[in-house]
């Protein structure tokens, strides 16, 4: 058994249905396995269980046995806080969220007892064509594959960059800020993170920049948060400022609805509430963030430049009106590392390609490598197959690597399928 096998056991649902409980006694039915998730975090996204007759909507971890959520260190990752189901096929060990409740567990090894599925699994389970040659290739084949993939996907990201610059004017600043605004929606919340960017231009918030609550009023407002039932007074506070600035800039409604942004699949430091009240913060307190992100060539000195707390009131909300348990911390290095990868080394790269400047090309490979690598499903396919990925640099290649090549048998295309075919 290896994890491959397993996610197709669990995203086909074939094992033993009936009177599912888990590994605590609890009544489990399984309304959706979720979707398989490709980049950092848990293995599936937006699982539906029903869990002792309560509804539960998150993600979903795989381990062959469950000890290896101590082993994959992900007890010291908060990104795994929002697992509704841990699935296993050994429970060898009982597993705890970082509050201290333990997480609930399907073991699989006594639901699957057909062996022919388990047979039809074996040569499907992994898309990796090549698995029984692939250790034997030559490293530097392989090398060269991973900077090919590398590659590819960092011209997808910095092409982007460049037709949004074109759509603002050829402004890189105005890019810029867009572009960042839609990293800290961190997926779900992307797109309602850069239309809110857009409809809130980067003059007004550097005009307004010694005005942290009206800056904070303009996003929250325009992004369709302060309207009714106003929960306490600090958001009646911001109501106030947007209908103020709503008549001077002549704001006709709220930009967004609530209807706009999702909370339900995320863990709370991800609400869009926070990241909004992260990212105004983060350019308010730096009015030249491109010209430093171009003159800097130390990434942590960059980080350093994220490491900026949230208003004092979102450090202990994460909702209007409800006060959190936990005081609510920084940005953390995974989470500075996704901005890195998604805006952050794609401007240097779009930068660099429009004003010819190789310099900044190399800044942002030196940083591709000198972050770790992500920890995901996808790198894991590629580990188990004795590769050994070093840094950001090799991960995000894998992830090209398995959706453009592997997945879709493009072997021939591929320097590995051409060492083995040709």
């Amino acid at each position: 058994m290896n994890e491959q096998i397993l996610s197709r056991i669990w995203s086909k649902q074939l094992f033993e249905r009936k009177n599912l409980r888990s590994q605590q006694g609890e009544y489990l039915q399984i309304i959706h396995p979720g979707f398989l998730n490709k980049h950092a975090g848990a293995d599936f996204q937006e699982a539906h269980i029903l869990l002792s007759d309560f509804a539960w909507i998150g993600s979903v971890e795989l381990h062959v046995r469950s000890s290896d959520w101590l082993l994959h260190a992900h007890h010291q990752d908060s990104s795994f806080e929002n697992v509704i189901l841990h699935v296993v096929w050994i429970a060898d060990l009982p597993i705890y969220y970082q509050d201290g409740r333990e997480i609930p567990t399907l073991e699989l090894c006594h639901r699957v007892q057909n062996t022919n599925i388990m047979a039809s699994l074996e040569p499907q389970a992994n898309s990796i064509a090549c698995q029984p040659f692939f250790q034997e290739i030559p490293h530097e084949i392989k090398t060269r594959m991973l900077t090919l993939c590398t590659d590819q996907r960092m011209q997808i990201k910095y092409e982007a960059i460049i037709d949004l610059w074109n759509k603002n004017n050829q402004d890189w600043d105005e890019t810029f800020y867009q572009s960042l605004g839609k990293s800290f929606g961190f997926g779900l919340n992307a797109e309602p993170m850069l239309r809110l960017t857009q409809a809130i231009p980067l003059k007004l918030i550097l005009r307004n920049r010694d005005r942290q609550l009206g800056i904070e009023a303009a996003m929250m407002g325009l992004a369709g948060m302060l309207e009714e039932p106003i929960k306490d007074e600090y958001q009646w506070e911001l109501r106030r400022e947007f209908i103020h600035l709503k008549k001077k800039h002549q704001w006709e409604n709220a930009f967004l609805q609530m209807s706009d942004w999702k909370f339900l699949r995320l863990r709370p430091a991800n609400f869009p509430t926070i990241r909004m009240a992260q990212f105004s913060e983060v350019i308010r307190n730096n009015c030249s963030l491109l010209s430093i992100l171009l003159e800097i060539q130390e990434l942590k000195v960059i980080q350093t430049l994220f490491e900026i707390s949230p208003s004092t009131y979102w450090q202990t909300h994460y909702h209007f009106g409800k006060k959190s348990k936990k005081p609510h911390k920084q940005l953390g290095r995974s989470t500075f590392y996704s901005l890195c990868i998604n805006t952050l080394i794609p401007i240097l790269l779009a930068y660099a390609h429009c004003k010819k400047e190789s310099k900044y090309t190399d800044k942002a490979y030196r940083w591709l490598f000198e972050m770790e690598a992500e920890n995901n499903v996808i790198s894991r396919i590629y580990t188990q197959l004795g590769l050994e990925i070093k840094n950001a640099h090799d991960s995000q290649a894998c992830l090209h690597w398995h959706k453009n090549y592997c997945q879709i048998k493009k072997c021939l295309s591929c320097s590995i399928g051409q060492h083995i075919l040709l």
